[in-house]
């Protein structure tokens, strides 16, 4: 397990926080953080009742939290979720693209709906709803985009084609708009997780072909926590973070070292 985290109350207060795919795992343990060190917080997400369940939990302890129903491969879902924060709120300042699906086919078996969920989700959703939030963040001369992306951007795995492709495009729209957005006063960067124990990543923490894989592949010596991602992404999210901007930064307990 990770360490106990510690809370900054007053990071991140007043901010307007958009977290996409927010409704568990790595998204929701980023929203927490948001939440407890003050931002106001929205998570977009298919799934209505892990929304409500986070929702609930943030709730509990005074946590300034909203939720939007949102499948982001819909462009018409996606523009209506980013209206409604700014109509909640006027602005966003932060936005957190983690939403993202995955499924092991060895390539010869990948079929053409594989491939279109995968991008579909992870890629053509994050270029959305960026597109969408980001004429707001320059007018106002300032953002923080952060956008998950994986090892998978790096160093590919067999029978992870679509999924591969996905979080190196990942990378390079967030480096793209570093770029492109920077003289505008809004950061753009990338997270890479390594193996963490999520919903989507426990079928393959259940096979014991793949752990043995991972066995001596991780220094630390254990799979990571949906926290272990969140300090560092709210990281770049913060002021500490304003002169960062297109990188990858890679959370996988010494995985690629």
């Amino acid at each position: 397990m990770s360490a106990e985290v510690d809370y900054f109350p007053e990071r991140f207060r007043e901010q307007v926080s958009l977290v996409v795919g927010g409704a568990q795992g790595i998204g929701k343990a980023i929203g927490v953080r948001l939440a407890r060190e003050g931002a106001h917080l929205v998570i977009g997400d298919i799934d209505r009742r892990m929304m409500a369940l986070a929702r609930r939990e943030i709730a509990a302890w005074d946590g300034s939290v909203r939720t939007v129903y949102c499948d982001v491969r819909r462009r018409r879902q996606v523009e209506a979720m980013v209206a409604r924060v700014l109509r909640w709120y006027g602005r966003i300042d932060i936005l957190m693209y983690v939403a993202g699906v995955v499924r092991g086919l060895p390539f010869a078996k990948t079929e053409e709906k594989d491939w279109d969920y995968m991008l579909d989700t992870n890629l053509k959703g994050a270029f959305l709803t960026a597109r969408a939030v980001v004429p707001h963040m320059i007018k106002r001369r300032r953002g923080k985009l952060i956008f998950m992306a994986s090892t998978n951007a790096w160093d590919a795995e067999a029978e992870l084609a679509p999924y591969n492709v996905t979080k190196a495009g990942i990378y390079l729209l967030a480096k793209t708009l570093a770029r492109e957005l920077g003289p505008y006063g809004i950061n753009s960067n990338a997270v890479g997780p390594g193996l963490i124990r999520t919903r989507i990543s426990e079928p393959f923490l259940r096979n014991p072909k793949f752990m043995k894989k991972y066995e001596n592949l991780i220094p630390i010596g254990r799979v990571g926590m949906p926290e272990d991602v969140a300090g560092p992404a709210t990281f770049l999210a913060s002021r500490d973070a304003d002169y960062i901007n297109g990188v990858l930064l890679f959370v996988d307990g010494g995985q690629l070292a």
